[in-house]
């Protein structure tokens, strides 16, 4: 699902570098003011994509940068990471359905990494609601096997 979101309320350039995802963490702390388990979730989800990439990305980006947006309007919170397209490969010895994965299928609403020409982009969405449920953990995590499009 794709939200036609204004400017995003946070725009990092981040380097693909062992600091990334402790920068990202600082900064998508300072975004809004969502109730502390909304950060809690949005920050340990946007560390786990941002190390993802700098893990399966970092060795093949010749002096590539990543790009994080984030959104936190009412309805829902959008977080997308852009950067080049190895961040959607599949490195060898890591299995394809990873810890992060895990954590986004049990944590957000709706995911993806969707890679193209113009590099990958890796998002996740989390809706804002008051009366929100803890999501069920989908019968794909507790198998361990993932569609070949990483999406949910």
């Amino acid at each position: 699902m794709t939200h036609q979101l204004a400017e995003p309320d946070l725009s990092l350039r981040l380097g693909v570098d062992a600091g990334a995802p402790r920068l990202a963490r600082h900064h998508v702390r300072l975004v809004d003011s969502p109730s502390p388990d909304l950060r809690d979730a949005v920050v340990l989800l946007t560390s786990e994509i941002v190390a993802r990439a700098v893990e399966q990305g970092g060795a093949s980006a010749t002096g590539g940068a990543l790009e994080l947006w984030v959104w936190m309007p009412p309805d829902v919170v959008r977080v997308e990471l852009h950067g080049p397209s190895a961040l959607a490969e599949v490195v060898p010895g890591l299995p394809p359905w990873h810890f992060d994965l895990m954590l986004l299928d049990s944590i957000a609403d709706r995911w993806s990494l969707d890679a193209g020409a113009q590099g990958a982009c890796f998002w996740f969405e989390i809706d804002r609601r008051r009366d929100r449920e803890p999501p069920i953990a989908s019968e794909t995590a507790a198998t361990g096997e993932r569609s070949p499009a990483l999406q949910r």
